[in-house]
């Protein structure tokens, strides 16, 4: 059997600070050995529960937080930032279950621990067929375009509940619980590894007893990105496929959800460029 890993940082437990989110922070150290450790516990579920290929996807930030050298068993790591499909690259048909570790919760959500979507300085909300998105969803949409179920989701709780409103039988592993943006309750490092072997066990058993499904939500995906700055509309409203709604909202329409994360991504780019340009220009 086959398993494909996503790794985000801002919902596994011990982070929660903007000093620990990128190399140049002060506390990033602590969050590349939080992530490591995790992640060799969930690998080692997934090989002691019948998976012999395992692929790991490093997919926050510049998407190198995992200490390579520290990586145990049969594992692949996918490292390095831009590339196609971002925090779901080489998932594919041939895998037989995905996992979402350290997963937050979508941006607008009250009280979310580093709440965001795909970019924090580019979106202040993405909808996607009117339903509030998370990279949950637009990753889980991807995966079940390719027919992998999400059998996994470990990461804030306020992300529970788009999971288990989509995503029929996944198991969700609570690893923190946001008390607001930049802060956040959690149990003991000791608690959380042991809910989540336990939640790896229970979510193969569901998988081999058909009762985990695929994301209920289908295309055309109609998204309205809702943007954190004008200019970025600005940018955009000229190309054909994007029609601007207001000053700061931009709506397409996706096919699928490969085209889905492409698009997603693209704006988040030109975000990154405008946020540049504002200040070469100070």
């Amino acid at each position: 059997m086959k398993a494909f890993i996503s790794l985000d940082v801002e919902g596994l437990p011990g982070v929660s600070s903007l000093t620990m989110l990128n190399p140049w922070s002060s506390q990033f150290d602590r969050t590349v050995r939080i992530a490591t450790k995790m992640v060799n516990a969930i690998i080692d579920e997934l090989s002691s529960n019948g998976f012999s290929e395992i692929v790991v996807a490093d997919s926050h930030g510049l998407m190198t937080n995992l200490d390579y050298c520290e990586i145990k068993g049969n594992a692949k790591i996918v490292q390095g930032y831009p590339r196609p499909l971002s925090m779901v690259t080489t998932l594919d048909s041939s895998f037989n279950a995905s996992l979402f570790i350290g997963y937050h919760s979508a941006a607008g959500t009250i009280h979310g621990i580093l709440d965001h979507t795909m970019s924090s300085r580019t979106f202040s909300e993405v909808r996607i067929n009117g339903i509030r998105a998370s990279e949950f969803l637009l990753n889980g949409l991807y995966s079940s375009e390719n027919n992998v179920p999400v059998v996994l989701v470990a990461g804030d709780e306020y992300l529970e509940r788009e999971v288990s409103s989509s995503s029929p039988g996944t198991v969700f592993v609570p690893l923190k619980k946001g008390v607001s943006r930049l802060s956040a309750v959690m149990p003991s490092f000791d608690i959380i590894l042991n809910q989540l072997k336990l939640g790896v066990r229970e979510a193969v058993e569901r998988l081999r007893e058909g009762k985990i499904g695929l994301i209920n939500i289908k295309g055309p995906y109609v998204v309205e990105a809702v943007l954190r700055d004008s200019l970025i509309a600005d940018v955009v409203e000229q190309y054909d496929g994007f029609q601007r709604l207001d000053a700061y909202t931009v709506r397409f329409v996706a096919e699928n959800a490969r085209e889905l994360i492409g698009l997603v991504e693209l704006l988040a780019i030109v975000g990154y460029g405008v946020d540049a340009l504002k200040n070469a220009i100070k």
